[in-house]
């Protein structure tokens, strides 16, 4: 009976991780304790932050397990911390700026039942601001199944970004403990997200599934805008060191294969910023749209990701307007400069 209850209600550990989102966080909190799912711990580790979060965690205190870090350290041993701590058969991650959907849980809980193949499980999310007003929707791109031609070919595969990842306790252990700041990666100390490493790990241990819903409200704001504006030798040095961990897992695992950079339309684009050198507009095209075919990338999202690469590309200056903006806040702002130009009668100076 004990067996069939663990079977049916398994533990779910939440590992929910923060730093200087005090504003955010006791919304987040809220968003796991309220669940119609009920039979999960929620771990909440704060990274050292120098704001009010740990007075708003400990006002939970009851309903929560606390840990908080003397030291910033960083995703990778946050996460390795929440692991070591939690007791689940299934582990969610949630940014403390992002909140959960009421069901998250529960329907968590039976795309892993009814798929017991699956050893990692993607939703889609709703993006919202950070007054919580709804400003778009999250990638509609998903695969199941057998990922890891995908990630030799191309080095990704269509998923969900932190707060909508879930995963099999096993599956972690496999793969842990997940490289930290003091882990010389590609060359450098990795300083990669958590979530880049497991999603280019996990799928040698087993497939990876999707549930067709927004279950996660990812919180858009200045802070986590930022990550990309000032120094590209971080994102690029990022997907060289997802490149190396991709080939070390495919060693490891007997593959022939290896994945090459070269087929990286991200890294292509960043580096052309971080070169300022452009990169021929026509074999970014061609490597796009190669790839959305083969990733079953859904049509807004290959456009999205062919406008966003192929500006990077074509003209440095203008792609890094991309990454600070987003693409569709470019895109609003040069329509706007350009009517403004129509009507003042000036040649526009924004080409």
């Amino acid at each position: 009976m004990q067996d069939t209850e663990q079977t049916l209600q398994p533990l779910v550990s939440v590992i929910l991780c923060n730093y200087n989102y005090g504003k955010y966080i006791g919304q987040a909190i809220e968003s796991v304790l309220g669940q119609t799912y009920q039979n999960f711990e929620l771990i909440v580790i704060d990274d050292a932050s120098t704001d009010n979060s740990a007075e708003v965690i400990t006002s939970y205190r009851d309903k929560l397990q606390f840990i908080g870090l003397e030291r910033n350290s960083g995703q990778g041993a946050v996460f390795n911390i929440g692991l070591r701590q939690s007791k689940g058969e299934i582990i969610c991650f949630l940014d403390s700026d992002d909140y959960f959907h009421i069901q998250k849980l529960q329907k968590t809980v039976h795309a892993f039942r009814v798929h017991p193949e699956w050893v990692q499980v993607s939703h889609a999310w709703t993006s919202v601001d950070s007054e919580n007003r709804i400003t778009g929707s999250g990638t509609k791109s998903f695969v199941q199944g057998d990922v890891r031609r995908m990630l030799l070919k191309w080095g990704r595969y269509p998923c969900a970004i932190t707060s909508g990842l879930s995963y099999r306790r096993f599956a972690l252990e496999k793969i842990s403990p997940i490289p930290d700041r003091s882990v010389i990666v590609a060359g450098q100390p990795y300083n990669n997200g958590a979530d880049c490493y497991m999603v280019a790990t996990v799928p040698f241990y087993g497939q990876v599934g999707y549930i067709n819903e927004a279950l996660m409200f990812y919180r858009v704001h200045g802070k986590n805008r930022r990550a990309y504006t000032d120094d590209y030798s971080y994102p690029v040095q990022g997907c060289r060191a997802i490149g190396e961990i991709i080939n070390a897992e495919a060693e490891k695992h007997g593959f022939g294969e290896r994945f090459d950079l070269e087929n990286d339309g991200d890294y292509l684009s960043l580096q052309a910023l971080q070169l300022n050198q452009p990169y021929p507009l026509w074999k970014m095209i061609v490597l796009t749209l190669q790839e959305a075919i083969d990733c079953n990338v859904q049509p807004r999202d290959a456009l999205e990701r062919l406008l966003r690469r192929g500006i990077c590309a074509a003209s440095p200056r203008n792609g890094k307007d991309v990454i600070r903006l987003g693409l569709r806040r470019y895109l609003r702002s040069r329509l706007a400069a350009r009517q403004y130009d129509a009507i003042d009668g000036t040649p526009s100076s924004h080409s």
